[in-house]
């Protein structure tokens, strides 16, 4: 029994620590896009096909070192779970970026917030996992926060963005909920939905016109950053709840907009202030507790 508890404490350490290190990675995801085509030389598309293409190299190459290292032979889409978070992944990656042009940064860090939210309403759904009364609390007062976003928004312009950052959210959500119940290692159906949305904006995509500056962010962005932040996110639900795991995209609420003002000066008006405020104020809180509990019962 001693060492049952014990497994199962160091399993939760060890998912922490690799939901932690991914949650600080995400945070340059947006500056590094933004530092990519900060004057709006080209298209959204255009950076949807090179983030997706260096995603794709990436985690591909990745996979067949695995394979050859530790001998495993897994599909490189593992099953129903690993198509549906193929699928998820690339309608994620295309709105993402195109949020990206359509909403404050601070707004669609705000609402990607939702996550955990999400994430705990699907456990409950499809998992049938019990929502504690606190959570069902924590579910409110989110979306009455999120609902102050999308507020401002329909009065400054960005209720596009914000939409499309709820159906990220939601998107990511779904993902973690499918690594959660079957417990399959996922991690090459990310490099499928990149390369799915790369091929997707390729219609529209000008490569030509971005200058070598933007293809380094992007390959920095593409070929490292994202594709191990990607990785620890999809590995942390096998050691610890979904849920749990989402709570780490907090970091991005605070991180992501502290950056974005650094490098350009970009400033959330009030009103997305307040929303945001009462989303990561209620995450955070949700996010104490449930860490309490958790050690209160181990």
């Amino acid at each position: 029994m001693t060492a049952t508890v014990e497994n199962l404490a160091d399993d939760h350490r060890k998912g922490l620590a690799i939901a932690g290190i991914g949650g600080i990675l995400f945070t340059f995801d947006i500056p590094l896009l933004r530092l990519a085509n900060p004057d709006h030389l080209v298209s959204q598309s255009t950076l949807i096909f090179g983030r997706g293409i260096f995603l794709f190299i990436a985690i591909s190459l990745w996979w067949y070192f695995y394979r050859w290292r530790r001998g495993h032979r897994e599909l490189f889409l593992n099953g129903w779970p690993g198509i549906i978070v193929a699928c998820t992944n690339t309608l994620a990656n295309i709105l993402f970026i195109a949020a990206i042009s359509r909403t404050t940064a601070a707004n669609l860090v705000f609402i990607l917030a939702l996550n955990p939210i999400f994430a705990a309403v699907l456990a409950w759904l499809v998992l049938k996992e019990k929502i504690p009364f606190w959570t069902w609390i924590a579910v409110v007062l989110s979306f009455t926060g999120v609902g102050i976003i999308v507020w401002d928004g329909l009065i400054t312009g960005t209720w596009v963005g914000d939409i499309m950052a709820l159906i990220v959210a939601m998107c990511t959500a779904v993902a973690l909920t499918v690594i959660r119940k079957t417990g399959r290692n996922v991690v090459t159906s990310l490099a499928t939905g990149s390369l799915v949305s790369a091929l997707i904006s390729l219609w529209w995509a000008q490569p030509l016109l971005l200058p070598m500056e933007g293809w380094g962010w992007l390959a920095l962005n593409g070929l490292i950053v994202m594709p191990l932040a990607s990785a620890l996110i999809a590995i942390g639900p096998r050691y610890i709840p979904s849920a749990e795991v989402a709570m780490f995209f907090l970091l991005d609420t605070v991180l992501t907009p502290f950056w974005i003002w650094m490098l350009f000066g970009e400033v959330p008006t009030h009103r997305a202030m307040v929303g945001g405020a009462l989303v990561i104020s209620t995450l955070l809180a949700h996010s104490v507790w449930r860490y309490k509990t958790h050690h209160a019962h181990s």
